[in-house]
């Protein structure tokens, strides 16, 4: 966290250059862009709903002018009865039957609906001309303008004002004709119309239907029509928009929190790079000089020999790190060639042993399958012997001084393979891919005061890849690790 913060201080010109190029406008235009969409879905719903009452009015005026026109376009010739006011008698022209005003018994709302069937002359004195004759009382009273509907007959009573001549037309034949003009209507449009009967809904009407005033017993009913992609993706551009634009600017958080924790991250890196680096030098330029300054003052043959030995052991440790350091920067920048000679891979790993004298006694070490040889490849030898030596070393330094370090040599599937094999503190499994990244330490070797500079697994990987072989990694915490470095074999 303090790193991330000091990686923010760093950064706070691209903080700030963010927030005023991508924050402050994202800011700005998403309230315009809000505000826009609701002005803009208020005036598309009010003109929507502007276009829903004119075709109401049209059905209404349309559907008066069908029932009362008179002519061979006339519905009447769609009518179930037909009838003729003559003086107090109601004549129906169809069936021979004439009644007087008088005859007609009072009508009540329990009056049963008329059998299904063909109507006869007895049916329309019975069931027609009560309803007929309330008609023409309500007519005159003026609670309607000649056109009224009864549930039970499921029909019209239609007589145009000042004429003598009405008829009854079924309520389903009004409907159809109203659908159909309301299909035309809203061809086009988006929105659906469909005509009902409000006689026929039991609860409160839906949001979306309009009455109609000449004829109370109808309701139209709107509702959104489906749209294709294209009317949708129109319909929906400002919040699209909206949408692409907060995209962007998480995208854009989520760049620069990314930057800013990879600043930190490799800050960290360098500092403990750099730190483990002068560690490492520290050490063996320390043992070098403190002997350096004896040497002018000790004349034992004996002391100068060790001292001799010492020397030239740090010396080679510290030509070691620079070699390793000098390769880390070659294969850093794209430069580390390999060069390509016949070589016997377990005289290779043999050598590689001999080199960790100064990290394990060499009885800890033990090589298995050395019957094997020669296991001829095609490599760098210099290349190939740091690579496996680097492993043998971590396998040491991570596992208790008196515990055994086997490094077998075999062949497998026309290739040859190194396996080593510690009984070490292991690695957890979460691990086991980033001890090949470059300057990662392990957190499980954190509180341990090992040495090394986090880069020796991403050179063996490197060495291992440019040779076309492979490196894998087996372990359990507190059991022990097992690398395998796989190579391409080479006929004799």
């Amino acid at each position: 966290m303090h790193t991330l913060l000091q990686a923010v201080r760093r950064s706070q010109r691209l903080l700030v250059l963010f927030a005023l190029m991508v924050l402050l406008p994202v800011v700005i235009f998403a309230v315009l862009v809000v505000r826009a969409s609701r002005s803009e879905r208020a005036r598309v719903e009010y003109e929507k709903t502007q276009r829903q009452r004119q075709v109401v009015q049209f059905v209404e005026t349309e559907l008066q002018t069908w029932l009362f026109a008179p002519g061979p376009d006339s519905v009447a010739r769609e009518a179930l009865v037909r009838f003729e006011v003559q003086g107090d008698q109601v004549v129906f022209p169809d069936f021979g039957l004439s009644r007087s005003v008088g005859d007609s018994p009072p009508l009540r709302p329990a009056n049963p609906a008329p059998p299904s069937g063909p109507l006869t002359a007895a049916l329309v004195a019975e069931h027609y001309f009560p309803r007929i004759q309330a008609f023409r009382r309500d007519l005159g009273a003026g609670r309607h303008t000649g056109i009224q509907y009864f549930r039970q007959l499921r029909a019209l009573v239609v007589q145009p004002p000042g004429g003598a001549r009405g008829y009854v037309v079924d309520i389903e034949t009004v409907l159809a004709r109203a659908n159909a003009t309301l299909a035309g209507l809203a061809a086009g449009e988006a929105f659906t119309a469909s005509a009902w009967m409000a006689a026929d809904r039991a609860a409160r009407p839906p949001a979306g239907s309009f009455s109609l005033e000449r004829f109370p017993f109808l309701e139209i009913l709107f509702e959104d029509a489906p749209r294709t992609s294209w009317l949708e993706l129109r319909g929906q551009a400002f919040p699209y928009s909206m949408g692409l634009l907060v995209l962007v600017t998480v995208l854009g958080s989520v760049f620069v929190y990314r930057a800013l924790a990879a600043d930190a991250r490799l800050a960290r890196l360098r500092n403990d790079f750099v730190a483990a680096v002068s560690h490492e030098f520290r050490s063996p330029l320390s043992s070098i000089l403190a002997l350096a300054e004896r040497l002018e003052r000790v004349r034992d043959p004996d002391k100068l020999h060790e001292y001799h030995r010492i020397i030239g052991q740090d010396a080679r440790r510290l030509s070691a790190l620079v070699t390793r350091l000098l390769d880390f920067a070659l294969m850093e920048e794209g430069r580390q060639i390999y060069a390509r000679e016949r070589l016997d891979l377990v005289a290779t790993t043999r050598d590689a042993i001999a080199s960790c004298q100064h990290v394990a006694r060499p009885e800890r070490i033990r090589l298995l399958g050395d019957q094997a040889a020669p296991l001829w490849i095609d490599g760098d030898p210099t290349a190939l012997q740091h690579a496996i030596q680097n492993v043998i070393e971590n396998a040491a330094k991570y596992s208790p001084p008196d515990s055994t370090i086997e490094v077998e040599c075999a062949r497998q599937n026309g290739g040859h393979l190194i396996e080593v094999r510690d009984r070490g503190i292991g690695i957890p499994r979460e691990e086991q891919t980033r001890i090949f990244e470059k300057f990662y330490r392990g957190r499980h070797v954190a509180g341990m005061n090992v040495q090394g500079v986090g880069i020796g697994l991403a050179l063996v990987r490197h060495v291992i890849e440019g040779h076309g072989g492979t490196i894998a990694v087996e372990s359990e915490p507190g059991a022990g690790s097992r690398f395998v470095l796989r190579l391409p074999g080479r006929d004799a």
